[in-house]
């Protein structure tokens, strides 16, 4: 049996500078300036503007979503790697609220976003035998059940979290395994559903039981990349007393690198399934998506969330040092941003690819707006947990990060 040291002394108060208050402020002008455009396209171009709207709420509301699930995941499996994190996705998780009030334009615009609410459901057999589950009601009774769930869950563990800080008890890693566990499933399940009903099922027709857990996989991967990130920035100005290490960032990477590869093997097994089949309500999500340029923004998401990040993880090196992993995880953010583009969008644009402006103000818009919560929750608290039985040592300065 594996014994745990379990220490009674604070780890370091770190908390984020003025320069994260400009970032903040920043944001949230961006973000205001934005979301003013958005009320203009949204009586301009109704039908344009709610679809660009999914698409930045799938990606930026990802992050939180995806916090919430890591969150729970290193209660579950323990792990240094996860306590250094943990503001952040603490922080993450505590914008679930405003996520769920950034859900309100999708309420709004679900006649222009889903065919199951307006006349199609008529003209199409497949949308009248999904009727009793794809209707306005209870799409939107599903939606406040999961971001309840999630918000409950989510503040549950933070209040014992807390309650370490205060205490110190290292009796309190026990109990949130105890919650976590049922939590990661109950979350797992509920986030599955949630994307194949605000995503899947703008495109009824198509049947996939993956859909919504390679969605999933996206968020968490993310995430994973903005956490990353953010630790490192943070870790060159206060070295956090030598915590974070080359060995901390070479399980960091190593679960991006897992989960890389978990998303991989999920879309590779759906389009495995899907095109040898060639059932006309399957294989017309794909057809859509390897027309034109979509087929090029395919080959270029194949490409960028898994060839090169691949390769680029597979360097022990490489996450191990603080520079290089950085360009890794900043290269998985814009690759997401690009397969949350080509996951959403391609149904609403029978014609062809095209972008629109409504896409870029969308994206900004709920992006300034996110982050601008993110900011102003990670400041709020210090960034290292105060006391925590598996804080990782720190190392000697010879090691420390460079």
């Amino acid at each position: 049996m594996s014994t745990h040291h379990y220490s009674s002394e604070p780890g370091p108060t770190i908390q984020l500078g003025s320069r994260a208050a400009s970032v903040e402020r920043t944001a949230g002008l961006i973000g205001g300036l934005s979301l003013l455009l958005c009320v203009a396209a949204f009586f301009i171009n109704r039908a344009h503007f709610f679809q660009s709207y999914l698409f930045a709420f799938f990606y930026w509301g990802g992050f939180s979503i995806g916090g919430l699930g890591i969150l729970l995941l290193n209660n579950v499996v323990g792990g240094k790697w996860g306590v250094l994190i943990r503001r952040l996705l603490e922080a993450k998780m505590r914008t679930l609220p405003v996520v769920a009030l950034l859900f309100v334009p999708i309420a709004i615009g679900i006649p222009y976003l889903y065919p199951w609410a307006n006349d199609a459901l008529h003209h199409s057999k497949v949308l009248q035998h999904k009727a009793p589950y794809l209707n306005t009601p209870f799409f939107l009774i599903r939606a406040v059940f999961y971001f309840a769930l999630w918000i409950f869950w989510g503040f549950w563990v933070q209040r014992l979290t807390d309650q370490q800080d205060r205490t110190g008890d290292p009796g309190l890693v026990v109990r949130l395994r105890q919650i976590s566990a049922p939590g990661l499933l109950l979350f797992t399940l509920t986030a599955t559903f949630a994307f194949i009903d605000w995503i899947l099922s703008a495109d009824a027709e198509f049947f996939s039981t993956v859909f919504g857990a390679i969605l999933l996989f996206s968020n968490v991967l993310q995430t994973f990349a903005l956490s990353i990130m953010v630790l490192i920035l943070v870790s060159q100005e206060d070295r956090w007393e030598g915590r974070v290490h080359s060995k901390v960032l070479h399980d960091l990477g190593n679960l991006m690198f897992a989960f890389t590869i978990f998303w991989t093997y999920l879309s590779a097994s759906q389009l495995i399934i899907v095109w040898p089949a060639n059932l006309p309500m399957e294989i017309g999500y794909y057809i859509a998506r390897t027309q034109g340029f979509w087929k090029v923004m395919t080959w270029v998401i194949a490409l960028t969330m898994f060839a090169i990040p691949f390769l680029a993880l597979l360097s022990q090196d490489r996450k191990r040092d603080p520079k290089r992993l950085i360009r890794v995880a900043i290269w998985l953010l814009c690759a997401n941003l690009l397969f949350a583009f080509w996951a959403v969008i391609p149904m609403f644009r029978a014609n062809g690819f095209a972008i629109y402006w409504t896409d870029i103000v969308a994206f900004f818009g709920v992006g300034g707006v996110w982050l601008y919560a993110y900011l102003g929750q990670l400041r709020k608290r210090p960034l290292m947990p105060l006391f925590d039985p598996r804080l990782p040592e720190p190392i000697i300065e010879e090691e420390a990060l460079a």
